[in-house]
């Protein structure tokens, strides 16, 4: 229970019981050593002419003094005094012992993927706090290389499969054009198309997760006319699976660039189409409020778990793997939007369509 305390509380309620106790102990301390000389006959001294006479106090009784009271409720508020106003000192010490570590904290929170190669400033001390800061310097330049290391095997094994890929679809074209071939032959050459389709799809995907996708440039770019030729583009796929794609009329624009918006909702609107049942619809909207633009997609599918609602936005990451193999997924397109729409200081999220189906929502500042 106590470990869910924060830092800084938790050490005032150490401070405040060590100072409790020790006022406690002192002040029964007192008491005692009070009680006992009550209770010992002193004698003093009488002086008169030239001798010295002895004379025998009578001891008093401790439970009839009343200044033996007024000590006893003394002690006791000064106990009471000493320790709120020690452990509202230790409350103030402590923020000031701990604020290197509340700055460290606010300084680490503030690194992710994009700026792991950025150090944090060293504090001027020469204490623990500074070796701290050093050490996570290390952490996140050894995970920038890391970093840097996977995306340019990413590319660059991408960029090395294309050449053969485009080899092998251009062979199969031919042969597949041949007029001697039967009926088995073209199944064959029909099922390594669509697996190469697929692989050229993943190597798309990779390459798209690998850019650094800078926004040095931004600009205003409308949102109807980009669902419209999204759409367009999936037709021949929407078609196939008799899949109604609407897209409601708007004059919102976002601010960024659009061949990277446009990969964001070609893979939204892919997949929308991909997971949906035939003979159903699939929306897209736009709409403007105070602040933000807020754009739905929406399908009829079988929709994703509650559990997996974050998970779907990692790369390679499936819900169902055996259906995602049969359509064709690999596993990166939601990846690659989350990606996009983090450079454009946008969200996404997704949430059930009631009856069925997935929407989702995407956040842009306007």
């Amino acid at each position: 229970m106590l470990k869910k305390i924060p830092l800084r509380i938790r050490f005032v309620l150490v401070a405040s019981m060590f100072l409790l106790v020790s006022c406690v102990a002192l002040m029964l301390l007192s008491n005692v050593s009070a009680v006992q000389m009550m209770e010992v006959i002193t004698v003093a001294p009488s002086i008169s002419g030239d001798s010295i006479a002895m004379t025998s106090l009578t001891p008093a009784s401790p439970i009839d003094q009343p200044y033996y009271h007024i000590f006893q409720r003394k002690t006791a508020i000064a106990t009471a005094v000493i320790v709120l106003v020690g452990s509202v000192a230790t409350y103030f010490a402590s923020g000031y012992v701990l604020k290197p570590i509340c700055d460290l904290s606010k300084e680490v929170q503030k690194r992710n993927i994009e700026n792991l190669g950025q150090p944090i400033q060293l504090p001027q001390s020469a204490d623990e706090i500074r070796q701290l800061t050093q050490s996570f310097n290390q952490m996140m330049t050894d995970l920038q290389r890391s970093f840097s290391l996977q995306k340019e095997f990413s590319a660059n094994a991408a960029h090395e499969l294309r050449t053969p890929l485009a080899v092998m679809q251009a062979k199969l074209e031919i042969f597949a054009l041949s007029e001697s071939q039967n009926e088995a032959t073209l199944e064959m050459v029909s099922a390594m198309n669509r697996q190469l389709e697929r692989l050229s799809k993943l190597i798309e995907d990779l390459l798209w997760f690998s850019k650094d996708l800078s926004l040095e440039r931004r600009e205003p770019v409308p949102l109807y006319p980009l669902f419209c030729d999204v759409v367009e583009e999936l037709s021949e796929l929407a078609k196939r699976k008799s899949i109604k794609i609407n897209i409601a009329e708007t004059d919102c624009y976002v601010m960024g660039q659009d061949r990277l918006l446009e990969r964001v909702f070609y893979n939204l609107l892919e997949n929308a189409v991909k997971y949906s049942p035939p003979h159903s619809q699939v929306t897209i909207t736009a709409e403007k409020e105070p602040g933000l633009v807020r754009i739905q997609v929406a399908d009829q599918g079988d929709g994703i778990p509650e559990n997996f609602r974050e998970a779907v936005f990692e790369p390679f990451f499936r819900v169902d793997k055996s259906r995602s193999r049969a359509v064709g997924g690999s596993g990166l397109g939601l990846a690659v939007c989350k990606k996009i729409l983090e450079r454009h200081h946008a969200q996404i999220t997704v949430r059930p369509n009631k009856p069925l189906g997935s929407i989702f929502k995407i956040i842009f500042p306007s």
